[in-house]
């Protein structure tokens, strides 16, 4: 059976019906992948950025290509383009989310460690991004801001449990069927798989798996008073538990040991300057300026007033990136959880006492 990427690519190969050969996507100086929140808003910020590097240069015709997928299930023309072989043929800048194809072994061999790419120097970094190490010490990605990932606890299908407060809390057996996990389709929460087995190994992933009721989109989660049919907790990025208004017996948790962080990042090209300054600058700062993208913790701020005293980032740090296949280990996590969710569901097994 074909593995999702190779069915990407044979049907970006496909021929016309008239038998001609499909062409390749047309260069471009950015493509850009963002959180859905917020893809409108980053949208309109680069389409005035391009506009106006198009008045500057009206004379000799110089413009920038954008290229900002907005669809959520048609295959993409730049899917592939983790698999090319030519730095030439790679955008000027690559901007993305999550740990997906631009972190795969292959790509950060033929480019990313060959030094094809340098990431501006952040200013002015929040110290919360700074304590968690986001700042790439080699220099190559920008990580520009952050899904942070927290609980959402509806306390009257709880009962009598207690909240949990740290990730760990979250393997404990006396939550049997009580979680909610964020996933839809293909999609994962990595971060938090990731985290997981970083901190607990396999046997974490088992244990997490066990106390999982299912998954659903983080939209159906952040429904006033939650989802039907749910257990008490749901695990969801920090954007969707803070704007829905709920109930008194809704609450939010943001994790003691830090939000389960999953990145934001942009890989620029050291060919990309002088020509495509502004436009870096606008990941490098101007993503803060964005009112919704706050949410999305941007490196350089502002952060949401609505962050409790001392909250925290768990990053899985860049030593563990570099030393895994991270992109590899994800979606063997990936699937290897929904087996799991899928098992314990057809066992139908129930919860013990929490740990005191």
């Amino acid at each position: 059976m074909k593995s999702l990427d190779d069915l990407i690519l044979s049907v970006s190969r496909m021929g016309h019906m008239d038998g001609e050969d499909r062409q390749p996507p047309p260069p471009t100086d950015l493509l850009c992948y963002a959180p859905c929140p917020v893809k409108l808003a980053v949208k309109d910020a680069l389409d005035a950025l391009a506009d106006a590097l198009a008045h500057a240069h009206a004379g000799d015709g110089d413009t920038l290509a954008v290229h900002i997928p907005m669809g959520c299930t048609s295959v993409d023309p730049y899917d592939p383009l983790h698999r090319e072989t030519d730095p030439d043929l790679l955008p000027q800048v690559i901007a993305s989310i999550g740990f997906g194809d631009f972190f795969r072994h292959g790509f950060v061999e033929r480019f990313v460690d060959a030094g094809v790419f340098a990431a501006p120097e952040p200013a002015a970094v929040t110290p919360m991004h700074r304590a968690a190490g986001i700042v790439d010490p080699a220099g190559r990605y920008l990580v520009y801001g952050l899904t942070p990932y927290i609980f959402l606890i509806d306390r009257k299908r709880l009962g009598d449990l207690p909240v949990p407060r740290r990730w760990a809390d979250l393997l404990d057996p006396c939550y049997a069927g009580q979680v909610n996990m964020c996933g839809d389709g293909d999609d994962m929460a990595d971060a938090v798989l990731l985290s997981i087995h970083k901190d607990f190994g396999m046997q974490g992933i088992a244990r997490f798996a066990a106390n999982t009721r299912g998954l659903m989109h983080s939209s159906r989660m952040a429904k006033s008073g939650g989802a039907p049919q749910a257990g008490g907790i749901y695990i969801l990025p920090y954007f969707f538990a803070e704007t829905t208004r709920q109930p008194d017996h809704m609450q939010t948790v943001w994790p003691e040991d830090g939000a389960a962080a999953s990145p934001l990042y942009m890989l620029a090209k050291r060919t990309a300057r002088p020509r495509l300054n502004r436009l870096i600058d606008f990941f490098a700062t101007g993503f803060g300026q964005i009112e919704s993208a706050r949410w999305f913790l941007p490196l350089t701020g502002p952060l949401p007033q609505s962050l409790p005293p001392g909250a925290a980032i768990k990053w899985i740090g860049w030593d563990y990136i570099r030393a895994t296949d991270i992109t590899a280990l994800r979606d063997r996590l990936n699937g290897e959880f929904r087996l799991l969710v899928k098992a314990r569901a057809e066992q139908g097994t129930g919860g013990a006492p929490c740990a005191s």
